[in-house]
């Protein structure tokens, strides 16, 4: 029943091909020799571009081929609507029958002319190498071609993202629901990634929030950033955390030490905003494992703390004084050291605060939290356009507690040039 269900699908298909693109019906023909279905348009005597279901890993997809040897096929869901399957296949077909590229956006395997399909075109005809064009069909095929794997471009809820290796970079541009578009670059300079502040090199003036938004750029100006290089993209390592394999400072291996005969020590005063997360930490400590790690200092977490939202685009925030480690005049910085995760009510109350803490307008919430976030609260944070990140006891690592956070973090891994092999 499968198979003649999938027989129908494949007349229907070869139908709407013709109805469609009417000047291919007769180099149209559906080819069911041996049970392979393929749905092919002859481009000379010999040879076709094909539709077909095709197996990549575990996932059953749609792929259109074409004779060239190493070429890459179009992979599309297999729940992908029929009129974009048959609009894609002659797309292939039209191109090969002419002797010229695939053209946009179906060079990109997508279906719709986008800003990522543009910022792909104008990349190219500047000579950019595309990597990756990722909006409405994230599916690409990557391992050997006897038995190609299937990759889905991710991308941290991103409408959109294209990457593109740059002569001295790996460029990541994706366009977020919140923030707008945000330009990631990885750099084998500094062996990591880094944001390109676009208020600052398109304006002159960076934005105290990550991103920039779309109605205030154009791809066009992204696109010459981009090729412009490095130079003109003021872009620096961003923090990273300490490997694990770094031996511990000198200070803190002696303050686990116990000397036989020690003079008292006058106790170190603990900021008001750190005593909590240290309670928290300690009470939270594996006896098992003490003596293993150590918590970070109070200075060490706040330097931490402000240099990673500084690299993620938080351009106004500065350093405070002991009481208030972190200040800005756009946000109002809360840390969180209560041993239960932050309810919805509890996000309320601290977003008046935030509001009540600007003289002129309102200011939005960061929120640092040693527990986290319940999913409501979570929910309520982004709808008050506030960012909540989980502060890491060890390494003073930020993580994402709402979407608009998640938004906001720099890419994690190192990118992978996941590619077909040649034959």
């Amino acid at each position: 029943m499968a198979s003649f269900g999938r027989h129908l699908h494949f007349q229907t298909l070869e139908r709407a091909l013709c109805e469609r693109h009417p000047e291919l019906a007769d180099r149209v023909r559906f080819d069911d020799t041996d049970g392979r279905m393929l749905l092919k348009v002859a481009v000379n005597d010999r040879q076709s571009v094909g539709l077909a279901n095709v197996r990549m890993g575990h996932a059953i997809v749609w792929a259109i081929i074409d004779p060239e040897l190493n070429s890459e096929p179009s992979v599309w869901p297999v729940h992908t609507p029929d009129e974009v399957l048959v609009d894609a296949l002659h797309a292939v077909a039209s191109a090969y029958l002419a002797g010229r590229p695939v053209a946009s956006p179906w060079r990109w395997h997508e279906s719709n002319p986008s800003e990522a399909t543009e910022l792909a075109d104008l990349l190219d005809a500047h000579g950019v190498q595309v990597l990756r064009v990722a909006a409405s069909n994230r599916y690409f095929p990557y391992g050997p071609r006897h038995a190609p794997k299937l990759d889905v471009v991710a991308g941290g809820r991103a409408e959109a993202i294209v990457e593109a290796a740059l002569p001295d970079a790996f460029a990541r541009v994706s366009l977020k629901p919140s923030l707008g578009w945000t330009v990631d670059v990885h750099s084998s300079a500094w062996d990591g990634w880094s944001r390109i502040d676009l208020g600052w090199c398109l304006r002159g003036r960076s934005s105290p929030v990550p991103g920039m938004p779309r109605a205030k750029v154009s791809v066009p100006e992204i696109a010459e950033l981009l090729c412009r290089g490095p130079q003109a993209w003021d872009a620096e390592p961003a923090w990273q955390p300490a490997r694990p394999d770094v031996p511990l400072r000198a200070a803190t291996l002696s303050a686990h030490q116990e000397p036989l005969f020690a003079e008292p020590v006058e106790e170190e005063t603990v900021p008001v905003w750190f005593a909590g997360l240290r309670e928290l930490w300690d009470a939270g400590e594996d006896p098992a494992r003490q003596g293993d790690t150590a918590s970070l200092s109070a200075s060490e977490v706040a330097e931490a703390v402000l240099e990673q939202l500084t690299d993620l685009g938080f351009a106004d925030l500065r350093e405070g004084d002991t009481d208030s480690p972190v200040e800005s005049d756009t946000f109002h910085i809360v840390w969180h050291s209560g041993r239960k995760s932050l309810s919805t009510s509890d996000v309320e109350k601290l977003n008046g605060r935030a509001a009540a803490a600007g003289e002129e307008v309102p200011k939005r919430l960061i929120v640092i939290t040693g527990t986290g976030l319940t999913r409501p609260a979570a929910d309520f944070a982004d709808q008050a356009k506030a960012f909540a990140f989980y502060l890491d006891r060890t390494t003073g690592e930020l993580s994402s507690e709402n979407t608009r956070a998640y938004e906001a973090l720099l890419p994690r891994k190192d990118p992978v040039r996941r590619e077909l092999e040649p034959w």
